[in-house]
């Protein structure tokens, strides 16, 4: 595994576009998780060495007020095309949005000056699949504004995107919310106010079937972990094998590994960058991105995976 400077982070993604590498995070995050006005990105050519921090979206212009997190950019049709959280400025809640660029530098322009879409409820975390099937999107219904039976809890949703990924079409679909043990392990840290959490999905496909990666457990403590569900179709149903979860939490060396997102990289291989513990002994906002080689196979009908 890489273990990058790029430290003060959460929820690192990355992007290999020309023969570089580009890094986008949750920003301003270290010390006031809730501040921030929108997104930088760091470039490498090695995935060792990664550049000083580029603004490439100054979110506050628009209608995001502050929680700018968990930037997702591809580069579909021409556009690099970003999806973001943002808290509204009219609405006091999260919600998600688009803005796309012509360089993964940015500068990004939000497209509709709007959440994407509004449910009438808390969403974050979205991430985007382009397949044969179509275009899907998903993301965490946030656990802020989320009880059930007095517990609060973030569920994972799907739906389908237009052409060019800026819109949703069709039916909010959802996906998986936390029913292990290993997704529970935040009710006895949390016991004031208990949360649960399914959150932070990626979505690739592997072979016929198609993987997600999302994570369970308190962001801001050493338990937070990747997570595997497996389908047959993008919507699903998905799948979650006790052999096979967690894929990563905490191993004597890293603690809080959570929100990953696969990519190739210039070598032809698998990766993921994810998030750890800055400090361990006082989890909490400060993380820093690492990149692993990822690897999967399969055993009696059920996918694993291993980070290295």
């Amino acid at each position: 595994m890489i273990i990058t400077n790029i430290t003060g982070i959460g929820d690192p993604q990355v992007l290999l576009y020309e023969g570089k590498y580009y890094c986008y995070a949750t920003c301003e995050c270290a010390c006031a998780p809730h501040a921030g006005s929108g997104y930088n990105v760091w470039v490498s050519e090695d995935l060792k060495n990664w550049s000083d921090p580029i603004r490439c979206f100054d979110g506050d212009k628009y209608w995001g007020k502050s929680h700018f997190w968990a930037p997702e950019v591809i580069y579909h049709n021409g556009k690099f095309v970003m999806h973001y959280t943002a808290k509204s400025r009219e609405l006091d809640s999260l919600r998600l949005g688009v803005a796309v660029s012509d360089s993964p530098t940015g500068p990004f322009v939000d497209v509709h000056n709007r959440p994407m879409f509004d449910l009438g409820y808390a969403t974050i975390d979205g991430s985007v699949l382009v397949c044969d099937e179509g275009n899907f999107f998903y993301y965490s219904r946030d656990c802020c504004e989320n009880y059930v039976d007095g517990v609060r809890i973030s569920d994972l949703y799907c739906v389908r995107l237009n052409d060019d990924l800026t819109e949703a079409v069709g039916e909010h679909v959802h996906v998986t919310r936390p029913t292990y043990d290993w997704e529970k392990k935040s009710l006895e840290l949390l016991k004031k106010k208990p949360t649960i959490w399914n959150e932070g999905p990626f979505v690739i496909k592997l072979g016929n079937k198609y993987v997600m990666n999302y994570s369970a457990n308190y962001y801001a403590s050493n338990d937070y972990a990747i997570c595997i569900a497996e389908a047959e179709h993008p919507m699903g149903p998905w799948i979650k094998h006790e052999e096979s979860n967690p894929v990563l939490s905490n191993r004597g060396d890293l603690f809080g590994a959570g929100h990953n997102a696969l990519f190739t990289g210039k070598d032809g291989k698998l990766y993921t960058s994810f998030h750890v513990q800055t400090d361990p002994d006082h989890p909490g906002g400060d993380r820093r991105t690492v990149i692993g080689e990822v690897t999967f196979t399969e055993e009696n009908g059920i996918i694993k995976q291993t980070i290295i």
